[in-house]
């Protein structure tokens, strides 16, 4: 598809057109992340030692219970109370489709994190882990990733603070990165996959819970770029 076009409204023309057509629209390059980011976050899941809850294609229950609830089409009702019973809970989620999913990931994740700006794979590293791990630990993963490249050269600017600010400091220092020959995208790609590594390990290391997990979490780490 062409550029984004996000909520436009085109007047209809005739009398059996309605008065406004909603068009939702995203680039070619989210529908080819949003496929791939399906395949790896599979469908209908209720398992109790997920800390998200009850989930269908990546779209848990806490999730959507805090986002489903804008109401685009202005009927008065939320437009992810699927089942239209005044509330949004485990029917809901069974009730998603894979279309719900990929307008949700473009409008929560996508959009906020401005992939469509960042250079590839960039922007679809960022989004893999801002769909697993949240905005702000994505933005605080890229910034280690920078510092992890920086530290490998002695002439690279000062390191940045780790806050989840993804400004012009931050930027700035990515394409230093992006720049420098002995770096460059396989570093940066490289060192992205190396912090998603720790932090799951992380994870699993605080909760043993969550242990079975790990494998594929650190598979999922694995194909991070190389889409």
């Amino acid at each position: 598809m062409g550029s984004e076009t996000d909520h436009s409204k085109i007047a209809g023309i005739g009398h059996n057109l309605p008065e406004e057509i909603l068009v939702q629209a995203w680039t070619s390059r989210y529908a080819l992340a949003v496929v791939e980011l399906l395949k790896t976050e599979g469908g209908f899941v209720d398992d109790p030692v997920d800390r998200g809850g009850t989930t269908k294609y990546g779209i848990s229950l806490r999730f959507l219970v805090t986002e489903g609830k804008i109401d685009l089409d202005e009927d008065g009702r939320a437009d992810f109370d699927l089942d239209g019973d005044g509330d949004i809970d485990g029917f809901d989620i069974r009730k998603l489709t894979r279309g719900d999913a990929k307008f949700l990931y473009h409008h929560c994740f996508w959009k906020r994190i401005d992939a469509d700006n960042l250079p590839r794979p960039v922007g679809e590293m960022m989004f893999d882990q801002a769909v697993n791990a949240g905005i702000g630990s994505a933005r605080r993963l890229l910034q280690r990733a920078i510092n992890r490249c920086l530290e490998r050269a002695a002439s690279a600017p000062p390191r940045l603070d780790v806050d989840g600010d993804i400004g012009t400091k931050t930027i700035a220092a990515m394409n230093w990165v992006l720049r420098w020959g002995a770096l460059g995208m396989p570093a940066l790609t490289d060192a992205f996959r190396v912090e998603v590594r720790l932090r799951y390990r992380a994870i699993a290391e605080r909760n043993p819970s969550q242990k079975k997990y790990l494998k594929g979490w650190l598979a999922r780490a694995d194909r991070l770029g190389r889409i």
